[in-house]
């Protein structure tokens, strides 16, 4: 069924609403975040970039209802979110965005996995302010009752929740030990991809186990970024405490080598996570077929919560 025209504009007007807090371990910044990048620019981007532009999932809307797809966006713009001032942005991750990334440095790989949970943190709160936007349009224009729980409130309740356990997430694990420069309370599990061609570059964070939101999250900040013309990087960074629920998650991954093991984290990629850039390059190498089975699989995951299930077309390296 086609949604119907005031609905559709509802929800555009509810897109514009964001969340501009500066999201820095105190939460007490009262400065104007500003848009900026959760996949490093210079360090990455670059390496993926084709006349300054890269690949990323982009929803579009219209009457007949949300197109998501990998559409070219300007890499000043690719993986941007309004997280951090500039301040907070330029200097807590000073360590990280200031020389290479070097898989035995403890401090940047905690700092590449809080922007990742930053990100997200972010992407939930946004979530929040739209849906209680949309809700509240709805009440006054009659489509739902004030009196009554509707599905839009709760939804919007379900967001709230999520975000709450989020931040205590984040701050129990991130937050605290930042402040204090203590960064071995975070286990990594990290890959090398060499002869690999730059390709994608990821971050993210994802809960592993399917626990009620009024309860502790086990999650696993993930990252894949290619650090130079033959070698691709992946980190998967979690609580200590988590190991065992984490490397049971990925065991198909962390348990495989080469192509298999490519192929394994190509369908965690599509089945979880939408903070992903594809250099133009290797996209055109997909064909048009490949590359709409790629779309159609990553919409069916949002759709139904489900993993992508199993072809061999799905391998994204």
């Amino acid at each position: 069924m086609n949604p119907k025209p005031e609905d559709m504009a509802e929800f555009f007007r509810t897109r514009k609403n964001g969340f501009g807090r500066c999201l820095e371990p105190t939460m007490q910044c009262d400065q104007l975040a500003i848009r900026a990048h959760s996949i490093q620019n210079r360090q990455t981007i670059a390496l993926l970039e084709q006349d300054n532009h890269v690949l990323a999932w982009q929803p579009r809307f219209s009457p007949a209802g949300p197109d998501i797809a990998l559409r070219r966006i300007g890499r000043n713009d690719a993986s941007t979110f309004a997280g951090f001032c500039n301040q907070h942005d330029t200097e807590l991750f000073r360590p990280l965005d200031t020389k290479p990334l070097d898989g035995a440095d403890r401090e940047q790989l905690f700092l590449l996995a809080y922007r990742g949970i930053t990100c997200e943190l972010h992407a939930i709160m946004t979530g929040v302010v739209q849906l209680q936007s949309l809700s509240t349009a709805r009440v006054k224009r009659g489509a739902d009752s004030p009196d009554s729980s509707s599905p839009a409130e709760q939804k919007a309740k379900e967001q709230w929740l999520l975000a709450r356990a989020t931040l205590l997430y984040r701050y129990n694990y991130y937050d605290e030990p930042l402040l204090r420069r203590s960064f071995d309370g975070i286990e990594h599990d990290t890959i090398d991809l060499n002869d690999q061609a730059p390709c994608l570059a990821v971050s993210s964070f994802i809960t592993v186990n399917d626990v009620p939101l009024t309860e502790e999250l086990v999650g696993v900040a993930i990252n894949i970024l290619p650090v130079s013309e033959t070698k691709t990087v992946v980190t998967f960074s979690y609580a200590k405490k988590d190991q065992g629920s984490v490397r049971a998650a990925l065991d198909r991954i962390l348990g495989s080598t080469l192509d298999v093991q490519k192929y394994e984290l190509s369908k965690l990629v599509l089945s979880r996570i939408s903070n992903v850039l594809i250099s133009p390059r290797h996209f055109d190498l997909w064909g048009a077929e490949r590359a709409k089975k790629i779309a159609g699989a990553f919409v069916r995951t949002i759709e139904s919560q489900q993993d992508v299930g199993e072809d061999a077309d799905f391998m994204l390296f």
